[in-house]
């Protein structure tokens, strides 16, 4: 992909160019959203704030028109803006500013939380909202003979439960990945294994591990009220710590001798056991807090 962001480094009509296709893209592809984004992180991160917000501004006008012709209705531009751009614009920001991909990392923590409180606010109970939703999954449950009536009824339940605090926590990753993804980039074009090396080094302050330690405390208590609540705050904060999880993986492995197969199977363990792996990565990244894995492995370089 540098091909990509080289493109897109070239100026000002380059950058919207990508930025806007992309967008457009994500409509039928979610995925592709991340690079769109990830391109307005990287403007910020080379050129500044204001050639980010430039981008972001040009973009969302180009998408607005694009959506007029398509779909009749240019306002769905500014989701791309507001829930995209501007945050991986202030974050980019922050990281050229902070040099910290740490504490940028945990300042991102902000948005999902944000995003919990705009469910609570918007939905008013947000357990009850999905459980509306969710409700035709119970019938289908049944139809496939996964689970019997009453079965899949609670296993909507359960899932409505969680819902606020998924769909927080993925948003929250998803921003998170763009904006590594345009450091990456950064290093790519201007300071080669330069994300490598900060990757591997990511690693919590310690008051972000108490916070962590209280969400892990309350998520173990079964519950109902507040403690689903605090569930979906929760998974937001966990979400950092999966992170730091993977980056302790990355910097065990990467002094192995054999790296890409220890990391291969970290990364396939986590798609096909998710919500095992996901806990397991989220414990790692917590206790290195204080443990500090990677400081009883010797420093090496790394490249990308």
């Amino acid at each position: 992909m540098r091909w990509l962001a080289s493109f897109a480094m070239r100026g000002l009509s380059q950058s919207v160019m990508v930025t806007s296709v992309l967008a457009i893209l994500s409509l039928i592809f979610p995925l592709i959203g991340i690079l769109g984004a990830a391109t307005v992180g990287l403007v910020s991160l080379r050129q500044g704030p204001k050639a980010g917000l430039v981008t972001a501004g040009a973009s969302t006008l180009a998408c607005g028109v694009l959506m007029w012709l398509i779909f009749g209705n240019p306002l769905p531009a500014m989701g791309f803006l507001l829930l995209q751009w501007l945050p991986i614009g202030l974050l980019a920001s922050l990281l050229r500013n902070s040099r910290s991909l740490a504490l940028t990392t945990q300042a991102s923590l902000g948005f999902g939380l944000l995003l919990v409180l705009g469910q609570v606010v918007a939905l008013g109970d947000p357990a009850e909202f999905w459980q509306e939703q969710l409700a035709p999954m119970a019938d289908r449950f049944v139809e496939a003979g996964l689970f019997n009536q009453a079965q899949s009824v609670e296993a909507v339940t359960q899932l409505s439960n969680v819902m606020c605090g998924v769909v927080a926590a993925v948003f929250l990753l998803q921003l998170l990945f763009s904006l590594y993804l345009a450091r990456w980039w950064q290093a790519l074009l201007y300071n080669p294994g330069g994300f490598s090396a900060e990757f591997r080094q990511l690693r919590c302050h310690k008051a972000m591990g108490i916070l962590g330690a209280v969400a892990l405390g309350i998520w173990l208590i079964p519950g109902q009220g507040l403690s689903e609540t605090m569930n979906c705050l929760g998974a937001v904060v966990f979400s950092v710590f999966l992170l730091q999880g993977l980056a302790v993986a990355h910097g065990v492995f990467g002094n192995m001798q054999n790296t890409l197969p220890w990391l291969v199977a970290t990364y396939a363990l986590l798609l096909v056991f998710m919500p095992q792996m996901t806990m397991v990565l989220v414990t790692i990244g917590l206790l290195d807090v204080w443990l500090d894995f990677r400081a009883r492995y010797p420093n090496r370089s790394g490249s990308g």
